[in-house]
């Protein structure tokens, strides 16, 4: 599929059937959200990360931690993604996708997604050199990363949708940041969509 084939074509899943997706498709969806794809030499070091998306002063400060439902390959838990090492680390199995639809004010379609991905911004990367902008550099951020994963799910044959409702704080707790220095942004939903509506 060409990039202009889906860009048109991507929309917001309404809903998603119980069906696993593959750790590839997830691994692509992460890489091509905000892997690092090349190097470059910048802020005194010789070996600096460039990522697959766009940010402000290449300081990169957004972050996933998917939430794994049904994904061949993956104990259900919560996950943070290694960009360095393009990984997961686990930081917590259980099964959590009931959790994650109250988290997300009762929105029922979130605990049949696969995955959902919950993107945080490091506010502190940003903010050193920013200061006052800093807030909008890196909700500009998280979008870019956003859409990186819409056209990577749509070209992989999945759905995928964005959940910017949720409960912050108890959302924090889950994950274990403060909600200060890091604080959750969008929660993307990857799946197999269910169709008909």
């Amino acid at each position: 599929m060409d990039v202009s084939n889906a860009i048109t074509i991507r929309r917001s899943a309404e809903d998603f059937i119980d069906e696993p997706i593959s750790i590839d498709d997830l691994a692509t969806i992460l890489f091509l959200g905000l892997g690092i794809t090349g190097w470059t030499q910048a802020y005194g070091l010789d070996k600096y990360p460039l990522r697959a998306y766009p940010s402000a002063g290449a300081l990169q400060p957004i972050e996933a931690y998917p939430v794994i439902h049904n994904v061949t390959g993956l104990r259900e838990g919560l996950y943070h993604y290694d960009p360095f090492n393009h990984a997961l680390e686990i930081l917590r199995l259980g099964r959590f996708n009931s959790l994650m639809a109250d988290l997300a004010l009762g929105q029922d379609h979130v605990s049949r997604a696969s995955a959902v991905v919950i993107l945080t911004a490091f506010y502190s990367r940003t903010r050193w050199k920013y200061w006052k902008r800093a807030l909008r550099y890196v909700l500009i951020d998280a979008g870019a990363v956003m859409e990186n994963m819409y056209i990577a799910a749509t070209v992989g044959g999945l759905g995928v949708r964005a959940v910017g409702a949720f409960y912050d704080e108890e959302l924090c707790r889950f994950l274990g940041i403060d909600c200060i220095e890091e604080f959750p942004v969008l929660l993307m939903l990857i799946g197999k969509e269910a169709r008909g509506f």
